[in-house]
């Protein structure tokens, strides 16, 4: 389970926006919070396949849409766990259904209001020489401030649509993690810049260093040949009967 969770919350932090080629974005991770550890991040995005590789953590996620399979690659541990779409989206609902009963007052203090989301643009903002627009996003606790470039996009077709049921999460986090990635998606540009507070702690900006246009070759999406693959999906069902 801290597993899956972290590797949520990495994707939370890689969020950036690209529906043409493929794009590759190096970015210079600080800060505090989940997987807010110092370093540099490269995020490979491409129309079938997304992989965020976190120096600071030393793990690397990769997503592809096309077998519907996430990996989280431990490079401390030398581990790949793998998880399908349809075993994240059933262990969800599992999950989901165990928090039914959580008062809510204890959902509020933890995430705030996560029904209603307020939007602010800011004005013009420059990330790397390059004109952007930036803008604040309120959600309940959490407050996202992101300089967006208007003139990159994302070659994911549906991006807030895939972003939510890959990173479908119980109960209040995942109302709220859904809202970002709709209102993200309307922003039609790429983040080059990101600060993100007020959630469990975090206060973490990621903010690009370089950015290339060109094809990602395979080499980038390649799998360590001598890490040991677990199956994180069988592992986290078997955890949660142990809970019924």
């Amino acid at each position: 389970m801290r597993t899956f969770m972290a590797l949520v919350l990495g994707m939370v932090l890689s969020v950036a926006n690209v529906v043409a080629g493929d794009l590759t974005i190096t970015s210079q991770v600080t800060g505090k919070g989940a997987l807010a550890k110092d370093g540099a991040q490269v995020q490979f995005l491409s129309a079938t396949r997304m992989r965020v590789n976190h120096a600071g953590s030393k793990t690397d996620s990769l997503v592809d849409y096309g077998q519907e399979v996430i990996y989280s690659i431990d490079h401390s541990k030398k581990v790949v766990t793998t998880f399908t779409f349809k075993d994240m989206q059933e262990m969800m609902q599992a999950l989901e259904d165990q928090m039914a009963g959580m008062p809510e007052m204890v959902t509020k203090m933890m995430f705030g209001d996560v029904s209603e989301v307020r939007v602010e643009q800011l004005g013009p903002d420059t990330v790397m020489g390059r004109p952007c627009k930036k803008v604040r996003i309120t959600l309940g606790k959490m407050v996202e401030e992101l300089s967006v470039d208007p003139t990159l996009q994302f070659p994911v077709k549906d991006y807030a649509k895939s972003m939510a049921m890959l990173n479908r999460v119980p109960g209040p986090m995942g109302t709220l993690l859904k809202r970002v990635y709709q209102e993200t998606a309307k922003l039609k540009g790429v983040p080059l810049r990101t600060h993100i507070t007020g959630l469990m702690g975090m206060d973490v900006t990621t903010e690009a260093t370089a950015i290339a246009s060109t094809p990602i070759p395979d080499s980038a999406w390649a799998l360590p040949s001598s890490y040991a693959m677990k199956d994180g999906g069988k592992e986290m069902k078997e955890s949660l009967k142990g809970k019924r």
